[in-house]
């Protein structure tokens, strides 16, 4: 700013504005000019704010996430899999737009807008088409599992949760976040036949980022009493981490814990 003051002054005198007319008003010409810079500034500056702090909310998903119409390659998908309703779960190519999500670090509450987003739910008890986080976790530890098709290790976590989810069901809720085209979930549910909520859609890739920190598959994020209490691995012993938890213990999560995501797991 010093720098385009220098360079104004030296243009007035160089153009002889000053000539005829007294000190204050060749003052008055730097000083007009120096508002219209810092004016022009100010507002760039507004507006690069209010984009980067965008409320997260279902109607502006596609400013966190890119959202790709991939429905050329349907007669491909239905000749690897037969039984996929593309009608219900077209396929469509997420990817989250990093540089517009900021992590939530371990130990911060989780704000509202991430509680109350709406996120497609599949297979649901009672029909319901979207859910959020706070129906899902009502008063019970939260778990969210990433997950897709293609990881091994993501499956048998899952599988290990089919498990676990009965015998805790009363104080953990975990839910099933799949990074993968839409139409799986329905078919991975039959197949495996797991008995947890699976989410899909835009919105799962934006919570994978949100809270790993990075687009990856394996993790667990673990939320309790509203707060996220930190990220275990897909091979990790969960039902230690469960009852740490419910005797008021720390939950072990190892360095998982600070979002140092072990090799091994499988990055987007």
């Amino acid at each position: 700013m010093f720098t385009i003051i220098l360079l104004l002054i030296k243009d007035i005198l160089k153009t002889g504005l000053y000539k005829g007319n007294s000190l204050l008003k060749t003052l008055t010409a730097v000083f007009v000019s120096m508002f219209s810079l810092c004016s022009a500034q100010s507002v760039e500056t507004r507006a690069d704010a209010g984009q980067s702090a965008k409320k997260i909310t279902r109607e502006n998903i596609p400013f966190f996430v890119d959202i790709i119409d991939k429905k050329e390659n349907s007669r491909e998908q239905l000749m690897y899999y037969p039984n996929a309703d593309l009608e219900k779960y077209p396929v469509f190519q997420y990817r989250a737009k990093i540089d517009r999500i900021r992590p939530l670090k371990v130990g911060k509450n989780v704000p509202d807008e991430i509680w109350d987003l709406p996120v497609r739910i599949v297979g649901d008890i009672r029909g319901r088409d979207s859910i959020t986080l706070r129906e899902l976790a009502a008063d019970k530890i939260l778990v969210l599992d990433f997950w897709a098709k293609w990881c091994s290790p993501c499956l048998k976590s899952m599988n290990k949760w089919k498990e676990l989810q009965p015998k805790y069901k009363g104080e953990v809720q975990v839910v099933g976040l799949m990074l993968d085209w839409d139409y799986k979930a329905e078919l991975m549910i039959h197949k495996m036949g797991w008995n947890m909520p699976q989410l899909i859609g835009p919105e799962v890739y934006l919570l994978n980022y949100y809270f790993c920190g990075t687009p990856v598959t394996g993790p667990s994020a673990w939320i309790n009493k509203g707060k996220f209490i930190g990220l275990s691995d897909a091979r990790a012993d969960s039902e230690k981490i469960i009852n740490n938890l419910l005797l008021g213990l720390p939950p072990s999560f190892s360095e998982n814990g600070d979002r140092k995501l072990k090799k091994g797991k499988e990055e987007l």
